[in-house]
């Protein structure tokens, strides 16, 4: 069996796709041969050097002004015919396809190769902030209808489409599409090693203090102002406790501004993070907190239940189906309130700490890389079947 894999978002870029992607990479060959076509520089170059000598077909691309980071696919639809008829995939997996995923929908339909679409980002909600906030409140919602119409006619086409969560899966069927699965982003718990450096000292976090941890790419969708503004809450009645942002993005400066504005005295920003030092920071941490709304999986909420941390969320998509009751807490989007109710909470209560982290350290084996890649395997094997 060989399949293809075209996406939008690829290494060097930094998110949470191409962290899963990276991982089912090394993964999926154990069962398949594997090519990738993704958006690389303005030079269109081929290497076979990553992820266990797949073949990597870079096409042309230039930066999404409004989106830090991001690249959008300049590759012909020709160009993408040329290296699907060479390389004679019997599956093409498509995913957050935008411009390249959409070509190569089409590309697929007419050599008639079955496709499997994974929806990673939900695009609607990003309008507000791509229109550099010309666009609010009712505006802001008729916006989202082209986008999710778009959504629509494009994975109407596909042979099945997955998503990453049942609550996401639930809202692609509400714009009328039919053929949605559930299948889960997966993680490699494998990677992280045992490195025992004391990252303390790295990072400056006082010996005894307890810590408070984001992890994740700092941009406008991850609502780092809204955790910011909660902590004020939580220096109120855990004078001690420490805010460490792990992680680097176009909004960095912007939320040091922020932390700087509230007075915030006990807010570490890191950085970019090493990978070596990546469980490090997890291993430090006593409660990990996203508030973003956004989030289509949240791949960090699984790394940080795996190091045995409770979570805090916001009860919207990923977020809603990656933090039960058993493995931490949810609160309504933008609420500082009650994310810093839960997390004083957790931060009085160690049995409580405890006990949801031990459960989300069970619940996390659910998306180990193994299971979840061989989950898409079967399922690709039913489609060239069928």
């Amino acid at each position: 069996m060989k399949v293809a894999v075209l996406t939008d978002t690829y290494y060097p870029q930094k998110n949470g796709v191409v962290v899963f992607l990276q991982d089912m990479l090394t993964e999926l060959p154990r069962y398949a041969e594997v090519f990738v076509v993704a958006p690389g520089e303005n030079k269109t170059k081929t290497t076979s050097e990553d992820f266990k000598g797949t073949k990597t077909y870079w096409g042309p691309a230039y930066p999404l002004p409004v989106y830090e980071g991001y690249k959008i696919s300049k590759i012909k639809r020709r160009k993408i015919t040329e290296i699907i008829k060479k390389e004679k995939p019997d599956i093409i997996h498509l995913h957050a396809p935008v411009v390249l995923g959409m070509k190569g929908l089409v590309v697929a339909k007419k050599l008639g190769i079955p496709v499997v679409a994974t929806h990673h980002t939900h695009l609607p909600d990003y309008i507000p902030h791509l229109s550099k906030g010309l666009l609010k409140g009712k505006m802001a919602d008729i916006a989202k209808l082209p986008a999710q119409k778009l959504i629509k006619v494009m994975y109407s086409k596909a042979d099945v489409v997955t998503a990453p969560t049942e609550a996401l899966r639930v809202e692609l069927e509400s714009y009328g599409i039919k053929n949605t699965e559930w299948v889960p982003n997966g993680i490699s718990f494998t990677k992280f090693g045992n490195n025992k450096r004391d990252v303390r000292k790295i990072y400056k976090i006082p010996k005894n203090a307890p810590v408070v941890l984001f992890i994740g790419r700092i941009s406008f969708e991850k609502k780092i102002d809204v955790v910011l503004s909660a902590f004020k809450h939580v220096l109120k009645k855990n004078p001690k406790a420490y805010l460490v942002i792990g992680g680097t993005g176009p909004y960095l400066e912007d939320h040091k501004r922020i932390a700087k504005a509230l007075d915030l005295k006990n807010v570490i920003f890191t950085g970019f993070v090493p990978d070596e030092l990546l469980p490090l920071l997890y291993s430090t941490a006593d409660i990990f907190v996203s508030a973003s709304d956004t989030e289509t999986f949240g791949l960090t909420f699984v790394e940080a239940m795996h190091f045995g941390l409770p979570l805090v969320g916001v009860n919207k998509f990923g977020a809603a189906d990656v933090v039960t009751k058993d493995v931490g807490f949810l609160v309504e989007p933008g609420n500082t309130k009650k994310i810093s109710g839960k997390i004083n909470l957790l931060l009085k209560n160690k049995r409580l700490r405890k006990k949801l982290g031990d459960a989300g350290r069970e619940e996390s084996k659910k998306y180990e890389i193994r299971k979840v890649t061989k989950t898409f395997v079967d399922l690709y094997k039913r489609l060239i079947k069928s």
